[in-house]
């Protein structure tokens, strides 16, 4: 990313401020690496004591709440039963508003929510953002600015998925694209790089005030990432355990670049103050 780039998106991430952010993490494959990324973001709220409610919606693979449940708030929620995203919506109105403590003390309402969505999600969401317009209602109504995180590959389907979902949030949310270095470096990612369509959108949403913020997640070595799936750990229980060095080493390098690599968008992704060093 040139430091012009870096320039404007800070210069819009700033025009975008909110009050409440939505963080709605997206891919439409299977494997993509929604959830990886979705566990790290959460480590980076945790770790920088940034307070949040997530919403795990891959009810088949539930890795955010299966990993994170015990160190916050993570609540299940079954996007294809009927009713279920409408459920969302009331609880995401809920949350927000001001609560009695059983003191009685006035307790701010929640400002930050991660949702992750299954996969094959894509219609759902769009009949939800056009038919409850949810997010006019969502800024409009509530303060709440939504970011969409799409984390992609380097097949045409990550391309298409993009496209698609812009085809119907438009300039009401603000867009960060993730490529999964899983698959392949960076310059690697052709399909999307070239794309004209993908230029197209980007040239839409600079005449407007959303955000299109391009990064990368580095990619953790298969060893690593399986113990911490076996023994169900967060990345700070990985580099915190003393069983495995190894285990522990690479974890730290992961979560250290990982937090590098989101910075150009930690104003849309809710964090404000975000740490590198561990």
């Amino acid at each position: 990313m040139t430091d012009t780039t870096t320039t404007e998106n800070t210069q819009i991430i700033q025009n975008n401020s909110s009050a409440r952010r939505l963080i709605i993490i997206t891919g439409d494959k299977g494997g993509v690496g929604k959830s990886t990324f979705a566990r790290g973001l959460a480590q980076a709220y945790l770790d920088t004591q940034t307070r949040f409610v997530g919403f795990d919606a891959d009810i088949s693979n539930s890795q955010l709440e299966r990993f994170y449940g015990k160190h916050c708030t993570i609540e299940k929620l079954n996007i294809f039963k009927d009713g279920g995203i409408d459920g969302f919506f009331n609880k995401i109105n809920t949350l927000i508003n001001k609560k009695k403590t059983e003191e009685g003390q006035d307790q701010t309402g929640a400002s930050l929510f991660l949702l992750e969505l299954p996969p094959q999600s894509r219609t759902i969401l769009q009949n939800f953002v056009e038919d409850m317009t949810f997010l006019e209602t969502a800024q409009l109504d509530y303060g709440i600015r939504v970011t969409m995180v799409v984390v992609i590959s380097r097949i045409s389907d990550s391309v298409n998925q993009l496209i698609h979902l812009h085809s119907f949030c438009k300039d009401m949310a603000d867009y960060v694209i993730v490529k999964n270095l899983h698959f392949g470096e960076e310059n690697d990612f052709t399909l999307y790089q070239e794309s004209r369509e993908i230029k197209n959108i980007k040239d839409t949403l600079k005449k407007s005030d959303a955000s299109f913020v391009e990064i990368n997640m580095p990619s953790l070595i298969a060893h690593a990432y399986q113990y911490l799936d076996k023994n169900n750990m967060t990345f700070d229980e990985g580099i915190k355990q003393t069983e495995n060095p190894a285990v522990k080493g690479r974890t730290r390098g992961w979560l250290r670049k990982f937090k590098e690599e989101i910075k150009p968008a930690q104003g849309i992704l809710g964090l404000d103050n975000l740490e590198i060093i561990l």
